[in-house]
């Protein structure tokens, strides 16, 4: 049985962004079991806390480190949701 991790697509604004692009690039990858969860609308510091405690709980539930693929545009709240306790992927950052 193929443990299963969890996949955040998380963003400011309604996600589709996000769960696009990580959808892509996740299809890569043969094999992988994943539960996907989209965090949409995460536009302040509070939302920020918040979805990094749902990913931390994810990655305690699971067993396995969570997969973050972000389309946040501000920087200060990507920073919070990069301290997960997760792979975090900013496309914003990597693409801009």
């Amino acid at each position: 049985m193929t443990p299963v991790r969890t996949a955040f697509f998380i963003s400011d604004r309604t996600g589709i962004t996000a769960e696009m692009l990580g959808h892509s690039l996740l299809t890569q990858f043969d094999g992988l079991s994943l539960h996907e969860t989209t965090l949409p609308f995460i536009d302040n510091l509070d939302k920020a806390q918040e979805a990094v405690q749902k990913i931390n709980a994810a990655t305690v539930a699971d067993g396995l480190r969570s997969i973050i693929i972000s389309t946040l545009a501000n920087t200060e709240i990507a920073a919070v949701v990069g301290k997960a306790n997760a792979l975090f992927l900013d496309c914003f950052q990597i693409f801009i």
